[in-house]
């Protein structure tokens, strides 16, 4: 079975069709939520184009926000429903998403963290009709951007972790997650190929494996950055890839996870590893950095005997 992992479920559409189920009237933020923004003063000139950016898809200027990412920026959502990580490649694949935040009364308040070198990174609020509908606005997010030539070329946004145990069950009550596909068929396998290309990574092998030795061929074809990684995890019951996504912000895998399998790999290089697998779900996500973010996930992949 071979699976990108770019080109996920649009979430902002999948909220969008959930609003038919809820009998709430959307309602504009009242006073002390219309977002201002509240940065750390800087003087940066990456982080006054940051806010700048923000600002202008705060009145609903859509050009205006899309006009401060290059063509070709790269755009990861980490963390939310259903799949915990969405890829973009190119300033005109988020255009969809900003239009539909703008027509949704968004709003988006951002403190600086910090500003070195291309990033600048910020704790985020935001609050949009569906989240206010739901009672879990504002959402809280961690985020990055790397600025070049004067242009955002990567953004990344992962929703934290409180956020997501407040935002998962209250989205689940409008919209079920869709079920887990049924691989009672399948026929388990050992070769597992993850390629790094184009700032986000492919998997194509078997969606159930067998337990034992595995034989990981892993292809990086990227070199725009420093280093890239492939690990592999086990949850806890009652955890998911969602909530393992949401939590890679964190300094140190979660207590309710266990990482069995991590490597790093450098840009241009190619290499097979023999992970021993259990029986159980695992989980699989790629990283490369800087900066350090995750850039593809997939699972979870059945282990059988």
């Amino acid at each position: 079975m071979k699976t990108k992992m770019h080109h996920l479920i649009i979430f902002l559409f999948v909220l969008g069709l959930g609003l038919n189920g809820c009998a709430v009237p959307a309602t504009p933020p009242p006073p002390t939520q219309t977002a201002a923004l509240q940065p750390t003063p800087t003087g940066d000139p990456n982080v006054a184009l940051v806010l700048e950016m923000v600002a202008r898809l705060n009145e609903g200027n859509v050009e205006g926000s899309l006009a401060y990412f290059s063509e070709d920026a790269l755009t990861y959502f980490i963390g939310m429903p259903p799949t915990g990580m969405e890829y973009y490649q190119g300033r005109e694949a988020i255009r969809p998403t900003w239009e539909f935040a703008a027509g949704d009364n968004f709003k988006w308040e951002l403190e600086i963290i910090d500003a070195w070198g291309d990033f600048v990174s910020a704790r985020t609020k935001t609050w949009m009709d569906f989240t206010r509908e739901l009672g879990v606005a504002p959402n809280e997010f961690t985020e990055i951007f790397k600025i070049e030539d004067g242009k955002i070329t990567l953004y990344s946004s992962t929703m934290t972790e409180q956020a997501l145990e407040e935002f998962k069950p209250a989205l689940l009550e409008v919209m079920p997650m869709p079920p887990t596909p049924d691989t009672s068929a399948e026929n388990p396998g050992s070769d597992l190929n993850f390629t790094f290309e184009g700032g986000t990574c492919t998997y194509d092998g078997p969606a159930v494996l067998k337990a034992g030795d595995l034989k990981v061929n892993v292809e990086v074809k990227d070199q725009d950055r420093e280093s890239f990684a492939l690990t592999f995890f086990t949850l806890e019951e009652g955890k998911d890839l969602v909530d393992l996504m949401a939590s890679t912000t964190s300094s140190a895998p979660p207590s309710w996870s266990e990482m069995f399998f991590f490597h790093e790999i450098g840009p241009g290089e190619s290499h097979t590893y023999e992970p021993f697998v259990k029986e159980g779900m695992v989980y699989v996500v790629c990283w490369s950095k800087p900066p350090d973010i995750p850039i593809g996930n997939f699972g979870p992949l059945e282990v059988k005997p």
